[in-house]
């Protein structure tokens, strides 16, 4: 799919160095495959970009450069005014055809009463397998980002707890913004109340500022009052943030902020259970009376049945940040400064550059303990060895040897780990990243007193960097793995020989 932005000032959807020269060029993305637009992307070459003189002339651009279907809401786009206009012609709606039939034939869509996908249903896909996996995913996605061993909950038949906040009991909300029609939508409420608990429920606000039109908190601190536990059940929905709509702010919204504060002052323990895209969690991690913090995204058709899993303990939690966590300042950032490394006003973008995230990426708490280390790795690997015995048509796949990484669980709880190995060094041009994931792996259902072992595969390219034209270059010199987040293990290596360029990228025009 060929992108709404444009790249070194040419639309993405008309950018024929993109489509062409990379993409089916250099990448060899040939056999039964073809570009879509994004939709409406199209449109956006000459009503947005100004790339073109007219809706036509753009759409002539787009297909003509590489792309092959135009994704569109209503018409968006000006086929026939290309066509009419001869700046697209019948030699290019053929290889479009031709591009989109080899795809569709090869997928078996004309194969009449002997295609495999003609025959599946709802049926095929609701199936008991996938509503469990269903289920199991958001457990596994659950990150714990703050807990003072409140979790997980003693929860009991008849246990009180009062669920508050805007997504406590509201099905509609569990769904992210490209989420298909589910076969049911679990709230935690409904997954509270199929655990025999006593639930008092009340709604919150979502992107409200405080103000006289408080209609939430009275109800939410009556549910609270006569409970054992409170869980809030807040973040942000759709309305902060979905297809063209960005949000301006990574901020709590205040009214929230304003009633997990009076939650708080009630003494009760008191769980966080956040949706929806990352928000600077300092208000809350500063808050002695917030005892824990779950970030849950988006959890989908079992959302609630996945939370519980959690909070209960019937699941313990493994989940790691797949986001940096910025502080709320870091939106007075010029948006359209693309720049990763810092430079000027700009500290920097993502894990590798930013150097003061609230939390890190790969952050995540668990409710036992880990110790991890790794065995002896090199000390030394000669590059130019490592490429003659590389059999791989793209010598960034050339594998290094794998990292054996030892997990021990010094805790009392069986538990999932996901082992991540890091990267650094000052090899290459600078600046340096900070670090780089190089490769990580879930263990699954470590015992406590046991240890586990993670072998741990990785490239040439996941240590390589880019130099200033953009290729893939190999160095030598030495370098520091360093495992977990925050870093228990350190390892060091050497790679001898010459620098060697793994790949090449193409010259843009």
């Amino acid at each position: 799919m060929c992108s709404y932005n444009s790249v070194n000032g040419v639309p993405a959807c008309a950018n024929s160095f993109l489509m062409n020269t990379i993409l089916r060029d250099h990448w060899k993305w040939q056999e039964n495959n073809y570009i879509t637009s994004d939709c409406e992307a199209v449109l956006d070459i000459w009503q947005n970009h100004k790339y073109a003189s007219s809706n036509a002339a753009g759409t002539a651009l787009a297909f003509n450069n590489g792309m092959d279907t135009s994704c569109e809401y209503s018409g968006s786009s000006d086929i026939s005014g290309a066509w009419n206009s001869k700046a697209l012609n019948e030699t290019i709606v053929d290889r479009a055809l031709v591009r989109i039939y080899r795809g569709i034939i090869k997928a078996g869509y004309f194969d009449g009463s002997s295609a495999v996908y003609a025959k599946l249903g709802a049926s095929n896909v609701n199936t008991p397998e996938a509503q469990k996996l269903a289920r199991q995913a958001v457990s596994d996605g659950i990150v714990m980002l703050k807990n003072d061993k409140t979790l997980p909950l003693t929860l009991k038949s008849g246990s009180k707890v009062a669920m508050i906040g805007f997504w406590a009991n509201d099905s509609s909300k569990l769904r992210g913004g490209y989420s298909g029609p589910a076969p049911y939508l679990r709230t935690p409420v409904y997954a509270a109340q199929q655990l025999g608990l006593s639930v008092k429920s009340a709604t919150g606000p979502i992107l409200q500022a405080n103000s006289a039109s408080d209609t939430w908190t009275t109800n939410a601190l009556n549910a609270a009052g006569g409970s054992d536990y409170i869980i809030y059940f807040g973040g942000q929905d759709t309305s902060a943030a979905a297809e063209g709509k960005d949000r301006l702010s990574v901020a709590w919204p205040e009214a929230q902020v304003t009633l997990i504060n009076k939650l708080a002052g009630l003494g009760k323990p008191l769980v966080i259970v956040q949706m929806g895209d990352m928000l600077d969690n300092t208000p809350l991690l500063s808050n002695k009376g917030v005892n824990s913090i779950l970030w849950a995204s988006w959890p989908g058709q079992d959302g609630g049945s996945g939370v519980l899993d959690i909070i209960s303990g019937a699941k313990s939690v493994a989940g790691r940040l797949p986001v940096t966590q910025y502080p709320t300042n870091y939106t007075n950032l010029a948006m359209t400064d693309m720049a990763l490394r810092p430079s000027g006003s700009n500290p920097g973008r993502t894990y590798r550059w930013y150097p003061t995230p609230i939390q890190s990426f790969g952050y995540g708490l668990h409710f036992t303990s880990f110790k991890v280390s790794a065995d002896s790795f090199g000390p030394s690997f000669s590059i130019q060895s490592l490429l003659s015995n590389c059999t791989s048509a793209y010598k960034d796949n050339c594998p290094l040897p794998d990292l054996t990484v030892k997990v021990s669980n010094t805790g009392n709880r069986t538990s999932d780990f996901a082992a991540l190995a890091f990267i650094k060094s000052t090899n290459g041009p600078a600046p340096y990243p900070i670090k780089t994931l190089v490769s990580y792996k879930r263990l699954r259902d470590i015992a406590a007193g046991t240890t586990a072992s993670a072998s741990l595969s990785w490239t040439l390219g996941n240590v390589a960097r880019h130099d200033a034209n953009g290729n893939t270059v190999i160095y030598p010199g030495n370098y520091e793995i360093l495992l977990d987040e925050p870093v228990q293990a350190r390892v060091n290596f050497t790679l001898t020989g010459t620098e060697t360029v793994l790949d090449k990228w193409p010259t843009p025009p």
